[in-house]
């Protein structure tokens, strides 16, 4: 009987000592899970769990809290999970892809001022998503193009090795190609081009087609936009490079009254090209609409432009134009009510973009 309750307390107390093993692997996992980056990466939406160190321009390491290290490319980066990024900072990005530019500032903003001992890949994530978000803000509303600009130098100067800095250079060339600096856009896409991916390459030459666009040299930003598509490869990000040549193509035909030619390549783009890229199908939709409108086919016109207006609301810049070019189409088609209600719209979502103030100045009714 003694040998027996000796062996019981043995026995407890090594199940006691197994509970506290046990105990200690489960509060280790909870504290490693809380206390680290979480990366998805774009190509296979793998998740890697661990924290981001070697931060450089083209890539990363996820050490990781199981598992060897693990190297990411810059390029490939679908999302981040921050440690130590408070909840806002996951609204304020969901905000940003929304369109809804001023929360996402003020959310960015509140998180960058909660968050307790940043890491400094966090510290620069900050400065590079509100840079981002303001860039984006600044293509629907030109008074904060100059506030964009300063606050993606500053992100970059500050932070200059980050895997955003690419990212955030496309966003810059754009900004100062809707300033209307050219200069800056073109040497903007020389600093994009030395980017070690074929897609950013690809993007650099339709940025330089672009603003040979603004300068009105059609020629030679045909040429661009042909070489580029024609040097596209097979992978999914230089596809989609492929088709916003082809946009950009379209665009210029457009501007050269060569309108068939330019349908033919906007429905290519929207029946063929990745249906899940807003933005490309935004402006090929808007692109295929000016064509039908200036050929006198008001009906098919608004179906183009409400294509933008209902589908991709977040992509501001385009709908804008959309809503712009409907103020026209509508009345052609004997609709001067629904003519007012996308004017109305117009002022009330995009008071300061470029449409807004060519609706000012009547051209609305050209």
């Amino acid at each position: 009987m003694i040998c027996q309750t000796h062996d019981f307390r043995f026995a407890r107390r090594i199940d006691i000592q197994k509970l506290i093993v046990v105990l200690a692997v489960v509060v280790t996992a909870v504290s490693n899970g809380r206390a680290a980056d979480t990366v998805t990466r774009k190509s296979d939406g793998k998740k890697f769990g661990g924290n981001v160190t070697s931060i450089t321009r083209t890539e990363f390491t996820v050490k990781r809290t199981v598992g060897e290290p693990q190297e990411i490319a810059a390029n490939d980066v679908a999302f981040i999970e921050w440690d130590g990024a408070t909840a806002e900072f996951r609204l304020a990005l969901s905000d940003e892809n929304a369109g809804n530019f001023d929360m996402a500032l003020q959310r960015f903003g509140k998180s960058k001022s909660d968050v307790k001992n940043p890491s400094d890949g966090l510290k620069a994530e900050y400065e590079y998503v509100i840079a981002r978000t303001t860039a984006r803000y600044a293509l629907v509303d030109s008074t904060r193009q100059d506030e964009a600009i300063e606050k993606i130098q500053s992100a970059q100067k500050v932070y200059p090795q980050h895997f955003r800095y690419f990212e955030l250079l496309m966003f810059l060339g754009q900004v100062q190609l809707a300033k209307g600096d050219f200069e800056g856009a073109r040497a903007t896409a020389q600093l994009l081009s030395e980017a070690p991916w074929g897609d950013y390459q690809l993007a650099a030459r339709i940025a330089n087609g672009r603003v040979l666009v603004a300068e009105k040299k059609y020629e030679e930003a045909t040429k661009v936009f042909e070489e580029a598509a024609t040097s596209a490869g097979k992978s999914s990000s230089e596809r989609l490079r492929y088709f916003e040549a082809l946009i950009q193509q379209a665009r210029v035909l457009v501007l050269q009254s060569r309108h068939e030619e330019a349908i033919k390549i906007a429905e290519t783009v929207t029946d063929t090209g990745p249906a899940d890229d807003a933005p490309l199908q935004a402006e090929a939709y808007v692109i295929l609409g000016n064509s039908l409108q200036a050929l006198s086919r008001p009906k098919e016109a608004v179906l183009a432009y409400l294509h933008v207006d209902l589908l991709y609301p977040k992509q501001g810049d385009f709908r804008a134009e959309a809503l712009f070019r409907l103020v026209k189409a509508w009345k052609a088609v004997q609709q001067p009510d629904r003519s007012s209600e996308a004017e109305s719209r117009l002022v009330q979502n995009y008071p300061n973009s470029a449409w807004r103030k060519k609706l000012a100045a009547g051209e609305a009714s050209e």
